[in-house]
């Protein structure tokens, strides 16, 4: 996990300061006490992260055109509505930016309903500043993790556009384990004729053995054919 220098007790570089490293992720600190949203904001700010802050849960749901992709700071105990309600209506809406809530000392059962609920992390106030630029991190971390997989699953998807839809149909009987002969029965087709077809697709993906077809498809996210899905009007595959 990648902590900023700051959270272990070293200050920022100059070419860190310069570069506007972290300028690019968005906190959004949705807190009704202004001390804490303002101690939260100085401190993100000065780790080199940009900060917005909201004074209640319906600002920062009222700014959603304005909203940046990020991670968010949600206080639990605020106004009506609280930060457990602003929650579901997060989730609900489709907003999957990583969330860390505040509670209070003796909040862990709204804590552990947060968490299951979706948040990320829960911190406890008051709490210590590198204890908050860790959970920060690790949702950024995460954040990326998850922006790499989606751009798998484009990548891998806009590769097998490049098969005609009877290519595709040859690959779903070899993810299905079948030989090619049963494949071009199952489709009505010639040996040969799957073969030239196999040929083709491996060509157009740039692919040396099965192992890359097969990445790809699960990459792609694409649903698994099963051997029943090539039988014949028969019942035979």
């Amino acid at each position: 996990m990648s902590v900023p220098r700051i959270a272990v007790g070293y200050p920022m570089t100059t070419a860190e300061k310069g570069s506007g490293m972290l300028m690019d992720r968005c906190i959004h600190i949705v807190d009704a006490h202004g001390g804490d949203r303002e101690h939260g904001a100085v401190l993100l700010r000065a780790a080199g992260y940009d900060v917005l802050t909201h004074p209640s849960g319906q600002h920062f749901l009222d700014s959603q055109p304005d909203r940046r992709l990020g991670c968010i700071l949600l206080d639990i105990h605020m106004p009506e509505p609280d930060g457990l309600r602003i929650q579901d209506q997060l989730i609900a809406s489709g907003v999957a930016m990583p969330m860390i809530v505040f509670t209070g000392d003796n909040d862990i059962e709204i804590a552990v309903r947060a968490i299951r609920a979706g948040a990320l992390h829960f911190l406890q106030k008051p709490y210590a500043d590198a204890e908050l630029l860790s959970m920060v991190a690790d949702a950024f971390d995460r954040l990326d993790a998850n922006e790499a997989d989606a751009d798998r699953k484009a990548a891998a998807n806009a590769r097998l556009a490049l098969l005609s839809p009877r290519e595709i149909q040859v690959v779903q009987g070899m993810l299905a384990g079948l030989p090619n002969k049963l494949i071009a029965h199952g489709l009505g087709l010639s040996i040969r004729t799957v073969e030239m077809y196999r040929i083709h697709l491996m060509e157009k993906l740039g692919a040396r053995g099965l192992s890359t077809v097969f990445r790809l498809w699960f990459d792609a996210e694409r649903e698994t054919p099963e051997p029943s899905d090539f039988a014949d009007p028969g019942g035979h595959v």
